[in-house]
């Protein structure tokens, strides 16, 4: 009985226990195999032992002895045809590794519920291993069966103006799902390539490359522009509105009041601060331009249906695409050619928000230093909070 539950503790077929030894604070399983002779991977014939050593790999933990170690003989052999030389391995067990890959998957899997810190405590093992183990076992706890419904695509910096990276994000749920080094259409392509097969919304900017992305990658899915980067068209001009004419001086906080009366809704404003956007408005026509502009977008956004939505977009592209503001009639220019995309924005419950906040927290790990693999390790850590894998 007490042979067959070590044996039901080793859980490796085919092996034979010879004995158990205690070194330290080690105890040590001696393995080995049946009398065997090796082949040859290149051709396949008989091979001659020329040297043995043993090695030793972490396999499991028990209560009151803590990590039990097992211990197998690693033949150097040659082949007697052909000369070559090689190591023989064992299945799930790799010959550079301090532990087996079974124990590797108990430790991520008790992961699950508590702390890396707290397992890596137990155990007595360095947090980096404990880590790394992890976060390589960890994405076979997640379901394979990935089919989001809508999808938020954006791209972020490694190193603003040198690295990006492009990350996919369920828009309901906030799940990354995956991400791809470049901003390119190629890179974008291959993000979406995750999830092209349930898909039926995407939510991106209005970058060129992500409209051609998605049309090739998911040409069925629905094209949403993202309502907050229509915006951003408008209060970017807006500053340079307010830079220009010198409003809020250079002190932080009057640069932030005056870009928040800008960019705030009329509604939200008290009748004093109404009042001084209308004083600059009549001090720059170039200000009141952008300003009329932007709250005439926000009246389009407020439609109920598509019917409507389209007339007030076509009104409002009829009064801007030939204003005397050169910023506006850029900006009616670069919607004009997106009017299916914002259509769909105005009737789609979805948005990039969650997305903008990945990206944050992405964006504070790049100026903390990390790299990219790092920041993949990020993208499957929320994606496992998300899951409730992870704590």
């Amino acid at each position: 009985m007490y042979s067959q539950f070590i044996k039901e503790l080793i859980d490796l077929p085919d092996v034979l226990i010879q004995k158990v030894r205690k070194e330290g604070e080690r105890w040590i399983f001696e393995l080995s195999l049946p009398e065997q002779c090796p082949l040859c991977p290149v051709c396949l014939k008989r091979t001659i032992k020329m040297t043995v050593k043993k090695k030793q790999w972490m396999h499991g933990y028990a209560q009151r002895i803590g990590i039990f170690w097992i211990e197998l003989p690693i033949e150097r052999r040659r082949c007697s045809t052909c000369g070559v030389t090689f190591s023989t391995s064992y299945p799930a067990i790799s010959p550079r590794s301090v532990a087996t890959d079974a124990f590797q998957r108990w430790v991520a899997q008790s992961c699950i519920g508590t702390s890396i810190q707290a397992v890596a405590r137990m155990l007595k093992l360095p947090y980096t291993t404990v880590e790394r183990w992890f976060y390589t076992h960890a994405p076979s706890f997640l379901s394979n069966d990935v089919q989001p419904k809508a999808v938020c695509v954006d791209e972020f910096a490694f190193r603003k103006g040198h690295d990006y990276g492009v990350a996919i994000m369920d828009a309901e749920t906030g799940e990354v799902y995956a991400m791809e080094a470049g901003k390119n259409e190629e890179a974008i392509g291959r993000a979406l390539a995750h999830v092209s097969r349930s898909v039926q919304y995407v939510v991106s900017d209005l970058a060129p490359a992500m409209k051609k992305a998605i049309q090739r990658v998911c040409p069925e899915a629905t094209h949403v522009v993202d309502y907050f980067h229509v915006i951003q068209l408008f209060t970017d001009a807006l500053e340079r509105c307010r830079k220009y004419l010198g409003k809020g001086g250079k002190k932080h906080g009057n640069v932030r009041y005056v870009c928040r009366l800008l960019s705030q809704c009329p509604e939200k404003l008290t009748e004093e601060e109404r009042q001084i956007i209308r004083e600059w408005c009549n001090e720059s026509d170039y200000l009141k331009s952008v300003y009329q502009s932007l709250q005439h977008v926000r009246y389009v956004f407020k439609s109920k249906d598509e019917q409507q939505a389209k007339r007030r977009l076509n009104a409002w592209v009829h009064r801007y695409l030939f204003c005397p503001c050169s910023a506006v009639r850029a900006i009616a220019k670069s919607l004009v050619k997106r009017t299916d995309e914002i259509i769909s924005c105005i009737l789609s419950p979805y948005s990039n928000g969650k997305m903008e906040g990945t990206n944050n927290k992405i964006k504070l790990m790049k100026r903390r230093g990390y790299g990219y693999r790092n920041i993949q390790r990020f993208a499957l850590r929320v994606r496992l909070e998300t899951a409730n894998i992870l704590s």
